[in-house]
């Protein structure tokens, strides 16, 4: 029996909008830094005001759409969800091979690497997660810790994230070399590297999807643009405990409030319709946007360089972040739009029969009996969701 449907909130795709704006956007930026683009310290403050919600509300947010699927059978989330990060992540990286061997040979502040290197990345990939794609990685293993992790109680399960966080955040960042992570984080790969810090935020959204959202609602939006404007001035604006994030907690701290200021922005911006809109429709084209945009960015940023273009220097250098930004999002949803139901987007068939046995016994009546004596943590959040092995949602 599949669980009842209920209206997708315009505020959760608005929220998606805004972080992946503001990550193809700080892609942007430092891609155009490495053909010595002139620098722009208002968008070094923008890509550091912004960091503490940039990644925490992405995570956030897709804890919201994951609900469904820590609740399905585990036939359906392989067949379906797994089997689609898994093949969008290993396919996508040949993208991320070509462009990093080109930019490599073509702008100045890239490091020379060949493709043999690259390689030897994509092959550990699965393990050693590399580039931007490494989202995609850190989503598939908190689907499968959050699955395993169904029958713990939730006060357990955000209490561990929630220290795990505090600990990473605040021990294991300051304490790697340089601000990018350094050693640690070549020596572990990116996703490993980050994904410790974001876990809490996924995992806490997915538990409390009905009651995140429902309080969301029950909030006056005329709060929700204080807590905004609050935030926007406090830690955007004024940096609050920019000087203190070498201590432990205060990272994590400055990541919780980032969430809700993200929200609270995402609410507020319902007024002003337009905005909401397109941020809402960006936000329901993620995946195609932040498959493809790097790629876009490095080939802009090579023809800028490679043709001496003055939009590198100031003063049009802000104005070509933005432009170069939006090229990107835009050839994206076009790339996606033209690549709608093909391989470059869904996982091929095959990927999607070999767990055919393991939801066949995932969806016996043995196991569906199991399971509906558990707690389920989670609730459907809108009408695709596959069969679930329960509808009882935890409180």
């Amino acid at each position: 029996m599949r669980p009842p449907s209920r209206p997708r909130a315009p505020w959760v795709d608005t929220a998606k909008g805004i972080s992946i704006l503001l990550v193809v956007l700080l892609h942007t930026s430092l891609w155009l830094r490495q053909a010595d683009m002139d620098r722009i310290p208002a968008f070094s403050a923008l890509n550091t005001a912004f960091e503490d919600l940039r990644m925490p509300l992405f995570f956030a947010m897709s804890g919201l759409f994951a609900a469904k699927w820590l609740a399905a059978g585990w036939g359906d989330f392989l067949r379906t969800k797994a089997s689609l990060l898994v093949w969008v992540f290993l396919l996508w990286q040949i993208p991320v091979i070509a462009y990093r061997i080109i930019g490599g040979h073509l702008l100045p502040g890239m490091v020379h690497t060949d493709l043999g290197t690259q390689l030897e990345t994509w092959a550990w990939s699965p393990l050693r997660a590399n580039a931007e794609l490494w989202f995609l990685w850190a989503l598939v293993l908190f689907f499968l810790a959050g699955r395993l992790l169904q029958r713990v109680p939730t006060g357990w399960v955000i209490g561990s994230a929630a220290a795990l966080s505090v600990v990473w955040s605040g021990l294991v960042w300051p304490g790697a070399t340089g601000l990018e992570g350094g050693e640690l984080r070549h020596l572990v790969g990116t996703g490993l590297f980050q994904a410790p810090a974001y876990f809490l935020f996924f995992i806490a959204a997915a538990r409390g999807s009905s009651r995140v959202r429902d309080g969301v609602a029950r909030v006056p939006q005329t709060v929700w643009a204080a807590v905004a404007v609050g935030w926007l001035v406090a830690f955007a604006g004024l940096g609050l405990l920019e000087d203190q994030r070498d201590q432990p907690g205060v990272v994590f701290l400055c990541q919780v409030c980032g969430v809700v200021g993200g929200i609270a922005l995402a609410v507020s911006l319902q007024r002003i319709r337009p905005a909401a809109r397109a941020l809402a429709f960006l936000g329901r084209h993620t995946l195609e946007v932040y498959l493809s945009h790097t790629t876009i960015v490095v080939a802009l940023t090579c023809l800028l360089y490679l043709t001496g273009s003055p939009l590198l220097a100031a003063p049009w250098a802000a104005w070509t972040v933005v432009a170069v930004a939006l090229a990107a999002i835009g050839l994206g949803m076009l790339l996606g739009r033209a690549a709608r139901g093909t391989w470059l987007l869904e996982a091929p068939a095959a990927l999607g029969r070999w767990p055919g046995s393991l939801r066949q016994a995932s969806d016996s009546p043995a196991s569906t009996a199991t399971s509906a004596s558990s707690h389920s943590p989670v609730s459907s959040v809108d009408t695709r969701s596959p069969t679930p092995r329960t509808t009882t949602a935890r409180r």
